[in-house]
């Protein structure tokens, strides 16, 4: 059979997966998603690890693939080598439990397969640098907004690890004003500055593309949110991004979908560098690319 590749992307409300054909090639018809609790009970969780690979085999079978190597992209805490969750506010249920012996142990993948583990931020980066718009940069960046917030850089052509095999150099704990930078630009840092700007108590359920949807319909407070988080990040990262020689600092995550919102501010907080900035070309596919390159001697 062709010899392919099944990724999965683990986050808190679910698990986006796809397969990949032996060249790193994404298959079209194969993406998918599995509901994914990850404050829920330790059952649920391996449930929902076990269903994703389970639906992954079966698509792989229909499409003609075997499948020689599973991908896992996952955020940390995490020991990446063996497979280890470490998380105490997410996936707590799981917490120090061989993830690869569960995958070994559900029936469906043979034990000796190869099963990788990424850090999610660090996949994205990777995917960027292999076919996005990092392609072509020795120092490079990306911040990935989201629920939290993530940051990845890559300097001399090299990503830079921790001794975990995390990023290197995180930036959602920097102190700022009264916590952490995280609280300021992730997905809770933009409803709380929405509701400064607007002078609104923001609906309970209001998201981050309900801003960017004002945003583009003009409302200036909206616009207004996504140029302040602009400005806040482009004040916090210029002495690290000037420090390393970053050239190329990319935006990911789903918020950036509305980076365009956020380009202005970023560009004059970080006027005089000579830096590209941008968000990711594949904002939904980077972190799958990444993990092609994690396997690619699968």
């Amino acid at each position: 059979m062709n010899r392919g590749k099944l990724l999965l992307d683990i986050g808190g409300t679910f698990i986006k997966a796809c397969l990949a054909d032996g060249k790193g090639t994404l298959i079209p018809g194969s993406f998918f998603s599995v509901p994914m609790d990850s404050a829920g009970k330790a059952d649920v969780i391996i449930k929902s690890l076990t269903d994703s690979i389970r639906q992954g085999y079966d698509i792989a079978g229909k499409s003609g693939y075997g499948i020689s190597g599973i991908g896992i992209a996952i955020p940390g805490p995490f020991d990446f080598e063996g497979g280890i969750p470490l998380m105490k506010h997410k996936f707590a249920a799981v917490y120090g439990r061989p993830l690869r012996e569960i995958i070994y142990g559900c029936g469906i993948v043979a034990t000796g397969t190869p099963v990788l583990f990424m850090h999610d931020v660090i996949s994205m980066l990777s995917g960027e640098m292999l076919y996005g718009n990092a392609t072509g940069y020795g120092n490079s960046a990306i911040v990935a907004l989201g629920t939290g917030l993530g940051f990845a850089c890559c300097i001399d052509g090299k990503i830079r690890y921790s001794p975990m095999k995390s990023p290197a150099y995180p930036i959602y704990n920097l102190p700022y004003k009264d916590g952490i930078l995280e609280d300021y630009v992730s997905k809770r840092g933009f409803i709380k500055n929405y509701g400064i700007i607007s002078g609104k108590v923001p609906d309970t359920g209001l998201t981050v593309e309900d801003i960017g949807k004002m945003a583009e319909n003009g409302d200036e407070a909206a616009l207004e949110t996504f140029g302040a988080v602009g400005s806040i990040i482009a004040a916090n990262l210029k002495e690290f991004l000037k420090s390393k020689d970053i050239r190329c600092l990319l935006f990911g995550g789903q918020i950036s979908k509305s980076f365009r919102y956020m380009k202005d501010s970023l560009d004059k907080g970080l006027s005089g560098m000579p830096i590209k900035i941008t968000s990711a070309k594949h904002i939904d596919e980077a972190t799958f690319y990444g993990l092609c390159g994690l396997l690619k001697n699968t």
